[in-house]
């Protein structure tokens, strides 16, 4: 197989507590919301050549936890933004949904965190899967119906964003001046929206943001298809990255899109040590029977139809206990986790215990081992378009990740060198100038 000619994206969560084990997790409540420490890992994530930090985000309060407690981190558009002005060359890429707010919102929110962070927005688009509750009439649309409604409602931002033509807005030695012919209303009547004017904010460098995707439910990858240039997504191996990456490519060229025009980042959990055994060990200590047993119950909370609530440990996990996949099929939320985790479960003599530890990332790729090995591994997906990249989700060091495996991995030359500022978050990734909104979706 030939050498590549790109390079590996990396992307971080944008949270530091997600890279705590141990002695270490037990401080991190007094410190969670600690600006200053969330500044660090950003400003660590720039310095080791990380492309983006990405925070996700979920529109509720879950309440069914015995131990209910807010989600550290801060409301991502606020937390991103305060963050662009401590970082120079990293992407921002902030969680909004398209089910509960809207186009004209979303389209002056990105362009202003353009502006500001000097061309470093990203957008990852999410329909949600719950928390109607707090939001007009309290009512979830249907899953293909959520993601008809993400169609109309990505139409409108890109004629909010591409509304203004070249020579609207210029700068001179008085300041900057409008052309009001060179501004175009919007004028959009859909089905779930209606937008009449312009945006009333001139374009930020890119154009538009970076488009984000990560749905894995069939609506989702069709989405992301057509639309996205990062896809996130969850797989567990090599093989089974190799078949969702040729998949997805697949999918993007028959709705007439280049392949390279849409990078696959799987998730990845790092257990970095000195030695192997040392970074097995690390790995192992998350399997607790308490942190086992919390985990069952959070399960069996975003996947009901699974009968586990009951069973212990080294209990046989029945096939009563698993629902058919015809079942899952007419499930509305969170469709693909609950396919995935029937993969996993439908293991004939296989002990809960076995199962829980097997899928404690849940379909995302750990990688376990020394510096040299975890680094060689993801090269070997790279290389073998497993990924385009990765989205580091947590383990046991961020500091370990960014000074002892992305130099590595700099030195095989498949990073983005780091002195390479004054680039739009765009042109990073793709080399490609500000690319103006497309008129639809």
């Amino acid at each position: 197989m030939p050498a590549r000619q790109d390079r590996l994206i990396f992307v971080a969560f944008a949270d530091p507590n997600l890279f705590l084990q141990g002695d270490q997790a037990a401080q991190r409540d007094k410190e969670r919301f600690s600006f200053a420490r969330f500044i660090a890992h950003a400003k660590l994530a720039e310095e080791a050549g990380f492309d983006a930090i990405f925070k996700p985000d979920f529109l509720g309060l879950d309440q069914l936890t015995g131990d209910v407690r807010p989600r550290a981190g801060f409301e991502p558009l606020t937390l991103l933004t305060a963050l662009s002005q401590h970082t120079k060359r990293l992407g921002l890429i902030i969680t909004e949904s398209t089910s509960f707010t809207e186009p004209f919102n979303i389209a002056r929110y990105f362009t202003s965190l353009d502006h500001l962070s000097e061309g470093r927005a990203g957008w990852n688009i999410v329909t949600s899967y719950y928390g109607e509750e707090n939001f007009g009439e309290g009512r979830l649309l249907p899953l293909a119906e959520r993601y008809r409604q993400a169609d109309e409602f990505l139409a409108v931002v890109n004629r909010l964003w591409s509304g203004w033509k070249p020579g609207a807005v210029t700068w001179d030695e008085r300041g900057h001046r409008f052309d009001g012919a060179l501004i175009e209303p919007t004028d959009f009547a859909g089905r779930y929206f209606k937008v009449k004017q312009p945006l009333d904010i001139p374009p930020g460098p890119q154009g538009r943001p970076v488009l984000v995707q990560a749905g894995a439910s069939e609506e989702g990858l069709d989405f992301a298809a057509r639309h996205a240039e990062l896809v996130f997504t969850a797989t567990p191996d090599l093989e089974a990255g190799v078949s969702f990456y040729r998949d997805l490519k697949q999918r993007a060229a028959r709705h007439g899109r280049d392949g390279a025009a849409l990078r696959i980042l799987p998730g990845l959990n790092l257990f970095v040590g000195r030695t192997a055994a040392e970074a097995k060990q690390i790995h192992l200590s998350q399997f607790t029977d308490r942190n086992l047993l919390k985990y069952r119950d959070k399960l069996v909370r975003e996947a009901p139809l699974f009968k586990l609530e009951e069973l212990g440990l080294d209990e046989k996990i029945p096939a009563s206990a698993i629902p058919s996949e015809a079942e899952l099929q007419q499930v509305e939320r969170r469709r693909s986790r609950g396919l995935l985790l029937r993969r996993y479960l439908d293991r004939p003599g296989a002990t809960l215990r076995e199962v829980l530890s097997n899928i404690y990332e849940f379909g995302h790729l750990t990688l376990i081992g020394t510096p040299e090995t975890v680094a060689a591994e993801i090269a070997t997906w790279f290389e073998s378009h497993g990924s385009d990249g990765f989205v580091l989700k947590g383990g046991n060091s961020f500091a370990t990740v960014a000074r002892e495996v992305l130099p590595i991995l700099r030195e095989r030359g498949l990073l983005r060198p780091p002195t390479e500022d004054g680039l739009t978050f765009r042109e990073a990734l793709f080399g490609t100038p500000a690319e103006p909104a497309r008129k639809s979706a």
